[in-house]
């Protein structure tokens, strides 16, 4: 029988794992905490984030840092704490499977829209069919396993699902959990991605692209006394040093979605305080293995041998990161270590591979990266690894919104060279990177056996049966190099001191409830 409240949930002791990595690393990563002070209500935060979203919008958004604005303004049917993803009351203030292909949710009443529209399982209902029906949607693979939802009153619904999915709950604490206003919905339609409307604790004002989008408090909002900020303002600022020196010198308050170069920019400068901590992000390889070249495992197992994920986090990384073959760090409840270090630095075996594939003389390869300057040093990092095998690789460097759109959309390029975001359950983390309907398969096929494989880790809770279950499927995308993985990031943010209660979880998701400035801002 699965869980009754308390499902499978992903848990990482961040200190534990930072104890090790700081002192690899000759530096003290988390700050020291300091006295207990109360909230103090007012200011506006101002946020520099690298990232213009490709939309403000659940269902159609396309990348993790939209989650920057998305949990500002969304509710989620089931919250999360940030640093253990143990799951937590949010709309659905308890849950209960009846069967294990039964999941009912009780939800909290009282709770309105911004337009004013009430949240009730009539809105629950319009949420999850539009996700999992609707040709925009880009969230079908989080909700494959629903089948339909049945409305029991108008603080209950129950979702029948066509195979067991013990992952469903922590799924719903991401975007097939966001709750949108169906009256939004009827009366904006498509331009409900760049004028969202939640019930969370900012409403939506205005969204400048490449510039910066504008939030202000909901002064409805369901939970006593949040937010305790008045607003918030993004900056979009696409390089990460420029990023970073804005918040220095005072120009944001808070910078996120930075890397370990950066942290060492804002220790130097001394008056930020710079922290970075581990998270379910690893910088890897989109491959489109649906057509030549890379329909051939031969090719996609000679990019990754050839490969030096050591000397990668070395050079670009200070040291601070894990080279890794598999998609989740090796403190994971899910990881199997034994194929963490499948891919190991092999030139001569990337080359033999290489021939046996018919490229005895190398082979051409275009892609598509990120254009920035961090992005720029470490594919050409990347590029010139590969080049030592024969691998010759035509890079496209472009905005990352316009890369997705051309390589996951419009199926151009043989692959991407990009960060992946970790996502709360394992399971849902390899079903929208692998699966025949996720966005992040260019390809949209599935090769056999993943399936069956997928299948065995959602069809029960014991943490240990889903951990076997997990090994066999990580080994199967190891062995096939259905992605090329280099390591697993720390996330890093910079704040002025002024900036109280702000937390950077394992996702690297930001949410700004009980969040406060010191001294007023902005």
């Amino acid at each position: 029988m699965l869980a009754q409240a308390q499902p499978d949930a992903t848990r990482i002791d961040r200190r534990t794992v930072l104890t090790g990595a700081a002192a690899a690393a000759g530096a003290t990563l988390l700050p020291q905490p300091g006295a207990a002070q109360s909230p103090r209500r007012g200011g506006t935060l101002r946020v520099a984030i690298p990232f213009n979203p490709g939309a403000i919008e659940p269902m159609t958004g396309r990348n993790l840092p939209d989650f920057n604005v998305l949990y500002a303004v969304f509710d989620n049917l089931i919250d999360f704490d940030p640093l253990t993803l143990d799951l937590r009351p949010g709309l659905a203030t308890a849950w209960r499977w009846t069967t294990p292909k039964t999941l009912v949710l009780d939800l909290v009443d009282g709770v309105t829209f911004h337009d004013g529209s009430p949240f009730n399982a009539d809105a629950v209902r319009f949420n999850l069919e539009r996700y999992r029906n609707d040709p925009r949607s880009n969230v079908k693979a989080d909700v494959s396993t629903l089948e339909r939802v049945e409305v029991n009153a108008p603080n209950q619904v129950t979702l029948h699902l066509n195979r067991p999915n013990a992952g469903l709950p922590t799924i719903l604490t991401n975007r097939a959990g966001c709750m949108v206003s169906p009256k939004s919905i009827a009366e904006k339609g498509p331009n409900v991605d760049r004028y969202p409307v939640g019930s969370g604790p900012f409403r939506f004002v205005e969204w400048q692209d490449n510039s910066s989008i504008k939030l202000l408090r909901n002064d409805n909002y369901w939970k006593k006394d949040q937010p305790y900020l008045d607003g918030l303002e993004f900056h979009i600022i696409n390089e990460l040093n420029v990023l970073t020196r804005s918040v220095i010198a005072g120009e944001a308050d808070l910078g996120i979605n930075l890397q370990v170069p950066q942290k060492l920019i804002a220790d130097r400068a001394g008056n930020v305080i710079a922290e970075a901590a581990p998270s379910l992000i690893f910088f890897g390889v989109y491959f489109n293995y649906s057509r030549p070249p890379l329909s051939d495992v031969r090719i996609r197992q000679a990019l990754n041998y050839a490969l030096d994920r050591d000397a990668i986090v070395r050079v670009l990384m200070a040291g601070i990161g894990e080279p890794s073959s598999t998609i989740l760090p090796k403190q994971h409840w899910a990881q199997d270590p034994d194929t963490a270090k499948y891919y190991n630095h092999d030139i001569d075996k990337a080359k033999k591979l290489l021939a046996e594939a018919g490229y005895a003389n190398g082979i051409d390869i275009d892609a598509f990266g990120w254009a920035d300057q961090v992005a720029m040093q470490r594919q050409e990092l990347i590029i010139s690894q590969w080049a030592q095998a024969g691998i010759r690789v035509k890079l496209t460097p472009l905005a990352p919104q316009t890369a997705i759109q051309l390589f996951m959309l419009e199926k151009k390029g043989a692959m991407f060279i990009s960060p992946a975001g970790g996502f709360p359950d394992p399971s849902q983390f390899y079903e929208v990177l692998f699966g025949k309907d996720a966005l992040r398969n260019a390809g949209k096929v599935e090769l056999p056996g993943f399936r069956e494989l997928l299948d065995a880790t959602m069809e029960v809770d014991d943490r240990a049966q889903r951990k076997a279950a997990f090994a066999k499927l990580q080994r199967f995308v190891v062995e096939q190099a259905l992605q090329a993985p280099q390591y697993i990031m720390f996330g890093v943010t910079v704040r002025s001191k002024q900036v109280r209660n702000y937390v950077d979880g394992l996702l690297t998701t930001p949410k700004f409830h009980q969040v406060w400035l010191e001294t007023g801002s902005g």
